[in-house]
């Protein structure tokens, strides 16, 4: 189905519908805005734009892997700090612009959504300029947070967007001629996760807990709040706790599973693959993510896809990821400085079968309105949107 709509897309006004796009990033490493600018990259390298992804330095420990066909493009080798390698950024990357000369430029995070609109300005270029949010602003540096809301509202970028309506929310403060740039299209899985996804699903059906195990998927980083899921271990004395990723909290949350005595049933499994990870997520009673805050968790979308009941923070993009078109929750949502609460919610899914096979549903039934189609469709509208070219024949 995808493939289809990527070609009907391309086919649009055949040749003169390509159109050449930057991704752009800060950085490479391997997080969820790296990976979804990927995997946008890629369905529009298929519905034959030619496609490049730029950061601005590459991440020095985690590099967000590319297809082949796709590799990253950096303005330095090294985030710049000092003048002079400040300079060499900036000539490298409007070097690259007026060589590769964009129809369209789209950007995330937010030196990108800084740089790359006044690089596209001295490169002298005609591209359109489409900025991301995938986190709500107030998580970002201050002084960045300033420039880009100038930068925003300026003629230098044409729309903004946001992957929930809660990010899109957090742009309260910001002026009126940059909140009407905003535009919401929520993140969704690639294809071929989409599909490993349902096959995993069809053979780990999750219509009653068969244990007492939790997973939890993300980067080791205060933003996700492990603290308070290894606190609540404390009050889940049958359970095992699995956690899947790496960060710098690492050290600090084993010496805190030791400190409280449930370091054996708190494991940290490290960086894991792709294919691994979804198959150790499927084979869990629960998914949990304490999250303080989210953009569109992309975690979050992978358990629900695999229809587990989940339990996650009460901050608004969370509660927005749990809710249907109808408004129903289709998960639980606690508050995430509460590890109590998380604990008591956990049980009562654990100790439930009624409620446990409920929320599987509603995980399920969630899951199928989340498509990487839509997303995409979206997507390729706003490059039709900018660039004046048709998204559909």
């Amino acid at each position: 189905m995808t493939d289809d709509i990527l070609l009907s897309s391309a086919r649009g006004r055949k040749l003169s519908a390509r159109q050449k796009v930057i991704f752009a990033v800060t950085h490479s490493s391997a997080g969820g805005a790296q990976e979804l600018w990927v995997n946008i990259a890629e369905a529009f390298s298929r519905a034959g734009h030619e496609v490049r992804l730029v950061a601005l330095y590459p991440d020095r420990k985690d590099v967000r892997q590319t297809p082949d066909h796709l590799p990253w493009h950096y303005a330095a080798p090294r985030r710049a700090k000092r003048p002079l390698e400040q300079l060499r950024l900036w000539r490298s990357l409007v070097g690259m612009l007026r060589e590769f000369q964009p129809d369209a430029v789209f950007t995330a995070l937010p030196a990108a959504n800084v740089a790359l609109p006044l690089a596209v300005r001295l490169a002298g270029g005609r591209a359109r300029v489409v900025t991301s949010h995938h986190a709500p602003v107030h998580t970002n540096n201050p002084l960045l947070d300033r420039a880009d809301g100038w930068v925003g509202a300026s003629p230098l970028v044409h729309r903004v967007v946001c992957v929930s309506r809660a990010v899109e929310a957090s742009l309260a403060k910001k002026s009126a001629a940059y909140r009407r740039k905003s535009r919401v299209i929520t993140n969704a899985l690639p294809p071929e996760v989409e599909r490993r996804l349902a096959a995993l699903a069809a053979q780990h059906p999750h219509t009653h807990a068969k244990g007492r195990t939790i997973v939890a998927t993300g980067r080791l980083a205060a933003q996700k709040n492990y603290p308070a899921l290894v606190r609540a271990a404390r009050h889940l004395p049958e359970t095992r706790i699995r956690i899947v990723g790496t960060g710098p909290d690492r050290d600090m949350l084993e010496a805190l599973a030791t400190e409280l005595g449930v370091a054996q049933r708190v494991e940290f499994l490290g960086f894991r693959q792709r294919q691994e990870a979804l198959a150790i997520l499927a084979q869990a009673d629960l998914f949990v993510q304490p999250s303080l805050y989210e953009g569109h968790s992309l975690a979050l979308v992978e358990a629900i896809k695999l229809g587990l009941p989940v339990v996650v923070s009460d901050v608004p993009s969370q509660l927005e990821g749990i809710t249907d078109a109808n408004g129903r929750l289709c998960g639980m949502a606690v508050d995430p400085h509460l590890p109590e609460e998380l604990a008591a919610a956990i049980t009562s899914l654990l100790d439930d079968p009624q409620k446990y096979a409920d929320y599987a549903r509603r995980s399920t039934a969630l899951g199928t309105s989340i498509t990487f189609d839509a997303m995409i469709a979206a997507y390729l509208q706003l490059l039709a949107d900018e660039t004046g070219v048709p998204a559909h024949g």
